[in-house]
């Protein structure tokens, strides 16, 4: 067999892995046509490899159209000349992750909306939520960030948290290290959160604490990304690997990806998906993973 021949069949594996791992994980549309239509064989090795991505492909991208929305918009009421970024996650979505130009790391829950500059400018930093998210600010304590809701603002300088507020009548956040000061808009009142604690609207729309310890246990284990950076993707699921860590040449790492990921220990398998979908290359060394251009 030559090499070329074992290149396509391997290829066709991986593919048929990918193409399994989605429909474990309820990644793929569902329909009425039979399951294996999309990943027929063709005649020729490279009609068949090339066969295999378009339907890859046509897969994710039905898939984000359901998923996903992302748009430029300009500005706000009370500062018409800003230009914001809008990250929107729909309904019944897995988490999207993304990262801040300030290295800030925010996980969207569904129907969960995040405006934000593309850069941070001045000596503050400011996003504006519409739903559940967490945080993990990356800490500068001369440019404080803020994170705006319909009833309260949010003031950190570097912490970990998790906010769901929807409108003005609902707000929750609980803080997972540091400390947050929340203030709420309509009335002279503010308080301050620490690690293991919550903060909630009552009934009468006054701001009361709880501890809560169990607030963020199994965060986050199935995300997206959309359109990120690379780098920033390899930075985020190396946070959650105990062991193993991805490397990328420092040139890969404006390259844009939208994928679908399970975090935890499997690095090995994102790598493979990863260099699959930007025709890549990578090499394993002890506990890192290399990725590079082809050669």
């Amino acid at each position: 067999m030559v090499i070329k021949e074992k290149e396509n069949i391997i290829t066709d594996m991986a593919w048929e892995r990918l193409h399994e791992r989605f429909k474990q994980d309820g990644l793929l549309p569902e329909t009425n046509a039979p399951e294996r239509a999309s990943w027929r064989v063709t005649s020729r090795p490279e009609e068949r490899h090339g066969a295999k991505f378009i339907a890859w492909a046509a897969t994710v991208a039905v898939l984000l159209t359901a998923v996903f929305s992302a748009l430029y918009i300009t500005g706000r009421a009370n500062d018409p000349g800003k230009k914001l970024l809008v990250l929107h996650n729909e309904a019944n979505a897995p988490t999207l992750a993304t990262m801040l130009r300030d290295g800030s790391v925010v996980y969207l829950s569904e129907q969960t909306s995040l405006q934000y500059p593309d850069r941070f400018a001045g000596d503050r930093r400011e996003v504006i939520l519409s739903g559940e998210a967490f945080f993990e600010v990356n800490r500068n304590d001369g440019c404080p960030f803020f994170v705006d809701t319909d009833p309260a603002t949010i003031e950190v300088t570097g912490t970990a948290f998790n906010v769901k507020s929807k409108d003005r009548s609902s707000f929750l956040l609980s803080v997972r290290d540091g400390e947050v000061r929340v203030s709420l808009k309509n009335r002279r009142q503010s308080v301050f959160v620490k690690a293991g604690e919550t903060v909630f609207l009552d009934a009468e729309r006054q701001l009361l604490s709880k501890t809560d310890s169990q607030q963020f246990d199994g965060n986050f284990k199935r995300i997206h990304f959309k359109d990120e950076r690379l780098g920033n993707i390899i930075a985020i699921i190396n946070t959650h690997s105990d062991s193993i860590r991805i490397k990328i040449d420092p040139e890969l790492e404006n390259r844009l990806l939208t994928i679908p990921v399970t975090l935890g220990n499997n690095l090995p398998e994102i790598a493979e998906i990863i260099c699959l979908v930007l025709n890549l290359r990578r090499s394993h060394n002890e506990n890192i993973i290399y990725i590079s251009k082809k050669e």
